[in-house]
């Protein structure tokens, strides 16, 4: 009935056997798990990924010859499925035990073509950071909240594999591969939407807030944002394009900077360190003017959900 499709790297032993055991430990149990390595000298992986393949006929292993990057490994994986619907994992979330029976009832019952749920976000060592409480899942909400940024959370996704097939899987858009694959759909005429239960813990590593592209990621967001409010699926080339015309160095060290501020307050309100906070805010009105604009994109998001 399922299948789910996950890609490793270079996460760490306990990370890498938390995620898999989190869905091998499912209660919905009919599913195939395709575990693509895109390191193909990752030795441990390698290992780990074997035990549990020789233990466990669900487990499907492949590796890459070469890197390839995300989605191409995730396209490799939507070819090899053989699943009514496809789930998608990374190799560093931990799937709530309820996450596919809980989203397969909901996809078939509201007969939508692809959803998400609630995330948890937790740190390296496996600790709450905050929680998001509420997703929207109203498909004309949704439809509209799309202007101002991803609504439905990547790792969540749980959908038709028909979808995935006739929009030929995710194109290379760098950084922004699943939001553009949402904005097709939703433009394509596929039914979306979120199941309002956590499904899943979100972990946000160290690398993944200070990390030197997430800029870069910002302008493509933007670029592909404003060609959807026209109803139209972004040229891939001049994407490419407005981002190479507007990555500035200098800004795009501002808006790191911004990022790993507010990470910082987002820790420390969930913990009520108010002092810290508002400092930690002060300061980030006034270090990037384009990461306030994704600021405001998110509370356009959240008051819309």
């Amino acid at each position: 009935m399922i299948s789910v499709i996950m890609s490793t790297y270079k996460e760490s032993e306990l990370q890498l056997r938390q995620s898999i055991e989190s869905i091998l430990n499912q209660t919905y149990e009919d599913f195939e798990y395709i575990i693509i390595l895109d390191c193909p000298d990752n030795q441990l992986h390698k290992t780990i990924i074997e035990s549990y393949k020789e233990k466990d006929p669900r487990v499907r292993f492949y590796i890459n010859e070469m890197n390839i990057g995300l989605a191409n490994s995730l396209n490799k994986g939507i070819q090899l499925a053989n699943g009514e619907f496809i789930a998608r994992m990374d190799a560093d979330d931990i799937s709530l035990p309820d996450r596919f029976k809980n989203q397969l009832k909901y996809i078939q019952d509201k007969n939508y073509d692809l959803i998400g749920g609630i995330t948890q976000m937790i740190d390296e060592n496996g600790d709450l950071i905050y929680s998001i409480q509420k997703v929207p899942t109203n498909y004309d909400k949704i439809k509209k909240i799309l202007k101002y940024g991803q609504c439905i959370a990547h790792p969540t996704w749980f959908g038709k594999k028909v979808v995935f097939e006739t929009l030929n899987g995710y194109r290379e858009i760098p950084l922004c591969e699943d939001y553009d694959f949402t904005l097709r759909a939703v433009l394509s005429g596929y039914r979306i939407s979120n199941l309002n239960k956590i499904v899943l813990q979100y972990r946000m590593t160290n690398h993944s807030i200070s990390r030197q592209n997430l800029f870069e990621q910002y302008l493509y967001m933007t670029y592909i944002t404003k060609q959807y409010k026209q109803g139209k699926i972004s040229d891939i080339e001049k994407a490419k394009k407005y981002v190479e015309d507007k990555n500035d160095l200098k800004q795009s060290k501002k808006y790191l900077q911004a990022n790993i501020l507010f990470n910082s307050m987002l820790r420390e309100i969930s913990q009520k360190k108010l002092l810290s906070f508002v400092k930690h805010g002060f300061q980030l009105v006034f270090t990037s003017r384009y990461y306030l604009d994704k600021i405001f994109r998110f509370v356009l998001l959240s008051l819309n959900s």
